[in-house]
């Protein structure tokens, strides 16, 4: 059986996230996969200083290119579009893994809200960051019931964004993104390729599938604290 991944958003921690990621599954031989790239924004020269790639161009092709040519043992698709409300069903799709390296709430609603409503098997690892902490969601939802909250239940701000969708921001308006930090980029990719190892490597372990449903951290004072909720009743 294959098991479907899609990887949305391939900025900071997304290009942070890809190679550990897709080199665990490429040598898993346990698995196969198929690693569906997400992004509809291309690489700049100015992207060079905490994102890894190797020419400019749609960030989604750019890492298809790159790495179907390193990993043989997994298949590789690319999306070359923002995620959004119409578009969201042709991305995610029934007993996905999802990973969400977004920088911004209006997406990670959308992808929340189709999770919940209309797929009854997914799993959803959401990671995003200010410039020295962050924190990495997990939802995971089992034959139409939450097993873990949604990314919406415990965070007013993505359950109400403040911000826009990319292809609904200005070029100033995408100009302005506030600054991140390599390092805490990185953090937040392997904490979710700590998620993600838990899923794979402890399926059949009693209480360690849905006993954590977020991760935060700082750099600063070098910590990482994991927290464990409770489904809110519908």
């Amino acid at each position: 059986m294959t098991i479907n991944v899609k990887i949305i958003g391939l900025g900071g921690i997304g290009t942070a996230l890809c190679d550990p990621l897709c080199r665990f599954m490429n040598y898993l031989k346990t698995e196969h996969f198929k690693v569906t790239l997400v992004d509809g924004d291309s690489y700049e020269i100015r992207n060079q200083e905490r994102q890894i790639f190797n020419q400019i161009g749609n960030k989604a092709t750019v890492k298809f290119n790159d790495l179907r040519g390193e990993y043989d043992d997994v298949m590789f698709d690319e999306f070359t579009e923002y995620v959004n409300t119409e578009n969201v069903g042709e991305v995610i799709q029934e007993n996905d893994i999802v990973f969400i390296g977004v920088d911004n709430h209006m997406t990670r609603k959308i992808i929340s809200d189709y999770a919940q409503s209309s797929v009854k098997n997914i799993t959803i690892i959401s990671g995003g960051n200010e410039f020295t902490d962050g924190n990495v969601q997990i939802y995971i939802r089992k034959e139409g019931k939450d097993i873990t909250p949604s990314l919406t239940a415990y965070h007013p701000e993505i359950e109400i964004p403040g911000d826009k969708s990319p292809e609904d921001m200005s070029c100033q308006e995408l100009a302005e993104s506030a600054p991140q930090l390599l390092f805490t980029n990185l953090t937040v990719a392997t904490i979710m390729c700590w998620v993600f190892y838990r899923l794979v490597k402890t399926e059949g372990v009693p209480g360690l599938i849905g006993d954590k449903s977020e991760v935060y951290f700082d750099i600063v004072s070098m910590s990482a604290l994991s927290k464990s909720r409770e489904v809110p009743n519908n």
